[in-house]
């Protein structure tokens, strides 16, 4: 069988399975969705692939490939660092293989292989519940690199697809975004009057603070925002809808496409497709959390035939909402693992726990912030103070933190904090190690 012949079944197999789960997924949102037997079916076809596909990761980890997902080991980045060849399908004249980079705003950057897979109608899926209809258009904000010519003539924009769908028809690049640039950006918005906004928190946070503090209203009407690729906090999502006089949707995943999860409803709960991966979430000796309580995420990816992403660890953590019909609901998605704070004696703190937990009146009143730490027991905020800042919202955050995780807090002011190369905000800089 010829190459061009195989890599035409893979796109036929594809394109019917795009088909199967654009029908399938309209029941995702309803609370009497059932997806196990859809879920059960995609499952036994990507391991029965995987036994074909990487005979060398069955043979170090003694599998044979009767097992349960349950059984199979908990991997990360490391293990596909440390054996790159036993993560390599054999079968790379069957299926289109891309090379996809992620991790950079961690500092940890991991390089790995993706074969097509089903994000778009999964994508499609979200902006039909926001209440897409054809024409509308999207403005993507991401950290998109820009020349030099565009950026000096105050063009901090792209176009992106024409098609609008499913990542956006525009991409305004936070990278620029400064108190002085910020009025070119709501002009861009007033010229295109897109119908929705996705993209970073801490872009559209900012875009909002900057219309609140300048008195701006938009002169059309938003249907919605999607906020992607951060963690979001409460008080974002509040000020975001507050300012801008719409809803805000919550979007979860990764390069790695093996977890596709969005919010539908004001308690921006998660839920996760079924379709798209198996979702667990893990405590510390790699059991399943309890409904209610914290672990990181584990996924497998049910479409990523060009690495075997089975029972990966993201580094994220949630809070479990519990699983009916075969969907995931996380209540909250923290942030990273790595997102940890010491106390003097050495216990981990999360910081995301520590700031997603508690309602501070001081975030309404500062434009950006960041935590340095470089001494056990102790954090430095890095504050770019907005107009309202007092010596009332320093001292909020200095007693929470002594308060509720024994940190003492000191505080540097500062006209801006730089973002990562990829344009996202970074809010921990950790310096120490567990102890």
């Amino acid at each position: 069988m010829g190459r061009r012949l195989r890599e035409g079944l893979f796109w036929l197999d594809y394109y019917l399975q795009d088909i199967w789960m654009r029908t399938a997924l309209k029941k995702l949102f309803r609370e009497d969705a059932d997806f196990t037997r859809g879920e059960a079916f995609l499952q036994k076809r990507m391991l029965h692939y995987c036994k074909k596909a990487y005979p060398d990761y069955y043979r170090y980890y003694s599998l044979d490939g009767s097992e349960g997902l349950e059984n199979y080991p908990v991997i990360g980045k490391k293990d596909m660092q440390d054996h790159p060849g036993m993560f390599a399908t054999k079968y790379t004249e069957w299926i289109s293989v891309h090379a996809a980079t992620t991790g950079g705003s961690t500092g940890t950057p991991f390089g790995f292989r993706i074969s097509p897979n089903h994000d778009p109608v999964h994508q499609e899926l979200l902006w039909n519940y926001m209440g897409y209809k054809k024409g509308d258009k999207i403005v993507c904000i991401n950290g998109v690199a820009l020349p030099q010519d565009k950026v000096d003539n105050h063009i901090f924009y792209d176009i992106l697809s024409p098609t609008q769908l499913p990542y956006g028809g525009y991409s305004l690049s936070c990278l620029y975004l400064t108190e002085e640039s910020a009025g070119y950006y709501f002009a861009f918005l007033e010229k295109i009057r897109p119908a929705f906004l996705r993209g970073y928190t801490s872009a559209v946070y900012r875009l909002a603070q900057y219309a609140q503090q300048h008195d701006l209203t938009l002169g059309f009407r938003l249907k919605g925002v999607q906020l992607t690729s951060e963690t979001t906090f409460a008080y974002q999502i509040d000020y975001i809808e507050k300012v801008f006089q719409t809803k805000v949707y919550l979007q979860y995943g990764h390069t790695e496409a093996a977890v596709f999860a969005c919010t539908y409803d004001e308690s921006h709960r998660y839920r996760c497709s079924p379709l798209y991966g198996h979702v667990e979430v893990l405590n510390e000796q790699g059991e399943h959390v309890k409904e209610g309580e914290t672990g990181e995420v584990v996924v497998t990816s049910y479409s990523n035939f060009a690495m075997p992403f089975l029972r990966y660890r993201t580094g994220d953590l949630a809070e479990y909402g519990g699983t009916k019909g075969g969907v995931v609901t996380l209540n909250k998605v923290w942030g990273r693992t790595q997102d940890i704070i010491y106390t003097k004696s050495g216990e981990k703190v999360f910081l995301t726990a520590l700031i997603f937990g508690l309602h501070y009146k001081a975030f309404s009143n500062i434009r950006k912030w960041k935590i340095i730490q470089k001494t056990y027991g102790e954090v430095e905020f890095l504050i770019v103070k907005g107009p309202e800042y007092s010596a009332k919202d320093e001292e909020e955050l200095r007693e929470s933190f002594h308060r509720h995780a024994d940190i003492g807090v000191g505080f540097q002011y500062v006209s801006d904090i730089a973002l990562t190369r990829a344009g996202k905000s970074m809010f921990l800089e950790q310096y120490l190690e567990e102890r």
